[in-house]
């Protein structure tokens, strides 16, 4: 996004970030606490805005045919905005039919870590708020691990191969990117129980 419709100071921008994904951290452990089992289009919106929030005034706000939006570095063209709300949903019903709970929660957090790249439903955080929900399926379906680097964090580390899985995911094969989400959870663990958990904290490592 422009840095025009930037709702604070640029050289604020990451710390406000930081400071965001926080929040949303503390709202992934609480869903997790709660024993809740089925992320909501709310939950989703939420996440938004907790992510954005003090930064671009679209928080906690699907987009609308006003604002133009393009996905760098690839063909793939984002969702019509008309189109936007119907395919999150969509999204979230696939997860948790009958055929999309069968599937391995690896499986469930690559499929929705591409996909709501691919809808691309919001003017800004889209990255963010996917990487989070790709993040949430596996604490509340595998492990609750809030402690070490988190997913979000690491995948931005590996965004060569994040992307990459990603352009390959848009042409049906989710593999690379279930590869990514697998390694990237099991290094998780390998910080926490190798006592790396300070200096990559969920707050402090950019998502």
């Amino acid at each position: 996004m422009a840095h025009e419709k930037l709702l604070c100071p640029i050289e604020k921008k990451a710390d406000i970030e930081i400071a965001n994904q926080a929040r949303v951290a503390e709202f992934l452990a609480e869903f997790v606490q709660r024993k809740r089992t089925r992320i909501t289009l709310s939950d989703i919106l939420q996440i938004h805005a907790l992510t954005i929030e003090g930064i671009y005034p679209c928080a906690g706000n699907f987009r609308d045919a006003l604002s133009l939006v393009e996905i760098t570095d690839t063909d793939h063209k984002p969702a019509h905005p008309a189109h936007v709300r119907l395919d999150v949903n969509d999204m979230l019903e696939g997860l948790y039919s009958p055929e999309g709970r069968s599937k391995s929660a690896l499986e469930r957090a690559s499929f929705v870590l591409w996909k709501l790249n691919a809808i691309h439903p919001f003017n800004g955080g889209n990255g963010r708020v996917a990487r989070a929900i790709a993040y949430l399926v596996m604490v509340s379906e595998v492990a609750p691990i809030f402690a070490g680097e988190p997913l979000p964090a690491k995948f931005k580390r590996r965004k060569t191969e994040y992307v990459a899985g990603l352009k390959r995911a848009d042409k049906g094969d989710l593999t690379p990117l279930q590869n990514l989400v697998l390694e990237c959870f099991q290094q998780q663990l390998a910080d926490i129980s190798s006592g790396r958990t300070n200096a990559g904290s969920s707050s402090k490592a950019p998502w």
